[in-house]
């Protein structure tokens, strides 16, 4: 497993995420990876709370990016964002995840446009996408505008499907978002939490626990030895991510899920698949991505 900064250091995704809400104004995207519908944790981050997360950073070389939910749905964002505009001057070392301004245009394009990192997914939303498209042109992943993305499968434990130990291990450290997705600080009782992996975290908060590190400046140097408490605890009680089964297309609004999560994901808004074992499940090819933005919806997805 990969740590924050065995791929900084090695040219490989080079962003760290702040979780600053789990709000969000589409909130039911099936099998969000930050498992929105089913989070205990802290809705909101606080103001100093997302202060102490960013100088956590010190040093870090790559981005800090600002994430959710949609953090526009902050009800502070604006300080938020000033104060990531301050504590990181330069522009190209921000980020910003987002599906909609939600009125906060004007301060996106300040401290974000043109140089900071952008993931503007509209999630087939033409109006958000035009809106973002205003205050930042050429920001918009194109293909987000008229067409939903494939969402594959989080909460899917390896014992629900059969799989045992030996076999886990290995497919465990191929998984494809410790290779190539970053890093997450979260608010836990009050204080930032660094942990190695955004979906570690977001596991972490479906069950209510702490596995993260405190973040004092510098925790994303530290070795995987340092982050195994988050291996054993998130990644091998129910994570499916590295099975890269297919999943449903985002505005579906389908949880897919194994029998060992249901306790955990019942009741709620929409529609959750149980799955008791992995045949049927089709897998995601090697060259595609567990959340795959560019893939365009085939007319017969179109019908359904």
């Amino acid at each position: 497993m990969l740590t924050p900064g065995d791929k900084v250091f090695n040219r490989g995704n080079d962003i760290i995420q702040i979780l600053v809400t789990r709000a969000c104004n589409l909130f039911s995207c099936s099998n969000c990876t930050q498992l929105l519908p089913f989070r205990k944790d802290t809705l909101h981050m606080g103001v100093d709370v997302f202060r102490a997360a960013v100088r956590s950073m010190a040093g870090w070389p790559g981005v800090v990016a600002m994430f959710g939910g949609n953090p526009c749905s902050h009800p502070k964002f604006e300080d938020l964002a000033a104060i990531l505009e301050e504590e990181i001057p330069e522009q190209h070392r921000r980020g910003l995840w987002s599906n909609a301004f939600l009125g906060h245009g004007e301060t996106v394009r300040r401290v974000f446009y043109p140089h900071a990192r952008f993931n503007l997914n509209a999630h087939a939303d033409r109006e958000a996408a035009v809106d973002m498209a205003r205050w930042c042109p050429g920001k918009v992943i194109e293909a987000s505008v008229g067409s939903p993305a494939w969402h594959g499968p989080i909460l899917m434990d390896r014992e629900d499907l059969g799989i045992s130990e030996e076999d886990w291990v290995p497919i465990r450290e191929s998984c494809d978002i410790n290779r190539n997705w970053s890093g997450i600080v979260v608010e836990r009782d009050g204080f930032p939490y660094g942990y190695f992996c955004e979906v570690a975290a977001a596991i972490d908060g479906v069950r209510g626990e702490n596995h993260g590190m405190l973040a004092l400046p510098g925790w994303w140097r530290e070795p995987i030895a340092k982050f195994a408490d988050q291996v054993s605890g998130c990644c091998d009680r129910g994570c499916g991510v590295p099975f890269r089964f297919r999943g449903h297309l985002d505005r579906d609004d389908v949880y897919d899920v194994t029998r060992s999560w249901v306790p955990m994901t019942f009741p709620r808004k929409g529609h959750v698949s149980i799955h008791e074992h992995s045949e049927g499940l089709e897998k995601i090819p090697r060259s595609g991505e567990l959340t795959d933005y560019f893939r365009l919806r085939t007319p017969a997805e179109r019908g359904r």
